[in-house]
Parts: C-alpha cells; sequence; structure tokens
C-alpha cells in the first residue's frame, strides 16, 4: 500500500470538514461549491473531489479570479496568495463561507482552519470565534480532531 502525499491528505481533509460543517439555509438540491484561490495544490484530487456528494450535495471545484466573489461554501486559499489573503477574507468576512488554507498562521489571520504540519503528520487549527462569526457551525467531533481550537 502507497502512502498518501501531503496535498492528498490535505484533500481528504477538505472532503470531510464539508461533513462536518452546517450553513445556514442548506438546501439538499444544491452544490457545495468549493472556490480554489491560487495554484491548486490537490493536484488530481480536484477531479475526484469533483465527482463525490457530501450532506448529500454535489461538490463543484471552481477556480474563481481574485476579483471575483462567486458563490462558495468553502473557500481554499493557496499559499501562493499569501499577500491576496487578507483582502480575500476581508470580502467574505461574515459571510457563511468556511475558508480553509495552508497558508502560516492561517487562523490567527482570520482563517477559519488552516493546515499545520507536525513532523510528517497534517493537522489543522480551527478558529472557532471566527466560525461562529461566519454564522457556520461546526460538529464537536471536527472539534476534538483540531490540534488547537480559538475560542
Amino acid at each position: 500500500m502507497q502512502a498518501r502525499s501531503e496535498n492528498e491528505i490535505k484533500a481528504v481533509y477538505l472532503y470531510n470538514f464539508i461533513k462536518f460543517i452546517t450553513w445556514p439555509q442548506e438546501s439538499a438540491s444544491e452544490n457545495i461549491n468549493i472556490c480554489i484561490y491560487g495554484d491548486n495544490p490537490f493536484g488530481a484530487q480536484t477531479e475526484k473531489l469533483s465527482t463525490l456528494k457530501a450532506r448529500n450535495r454535489p461538490l463543484q471545484i471552481i477556480y474563481p479570479d481574485k476579483t471575483d466573489r462567486p458563490d462558495c461554501s468553502v473557500v481554499f486559499i493557496s499559499p501562493s496568495e499569501e499577500k491576496f489573503a487578507d483582502e480575500l477574507l476581508n470580502r467574505i468576512n461574515d459571510h457563511p463561507v468556511l475558508t480553509v488554507s495552508d497558508i502560516e498562521n492561517f487562523t490567527n489571520k482570520g482563517g477559519v482552519i488552516g493546515f499545520i504540519k507536525l513532523g510528517n503528520v497534517v493537522k489543522f487549527d480551527i478558529n472557532l470565534k471566527k466560525a461562529r462569526a461566519s454564522n457556520i457551525q461546526i460538529s464537536s467531533k471536527l472539534l476534538e480532531l483540531a490540534n488547537q481550537v480559538i475560542q
């Protein structure tokens, strides 16, 4: 059995995060739009994600322009867009959007979930205060798995 790459693990995490998040006014018929800003670190995993469903809703991957704010349930900000991250976070501030990144200290900069690497293990931190301000609910099960939860 071949070990998964770091980015494959992050793609699996991203998919599983969606299962443990509740957005206001969810509709079973709508897509869950995952917007990836910047370089796509997930490679072929992105195509796999777009064939899956989470919460009985199909996933759709969108690659918006930096100035776009499409209807996103999840926003992943690639490290290639670190200089743009503050502007994007301000633009979606207080909207029900799950923001995820592997930019260093992402949760301290206003993101909801930030990937971190502890040795060879990929973990994540959660900014619960920001999630609440964005009106999204994070399951206690996901909070238990987090490396650190910012209250």
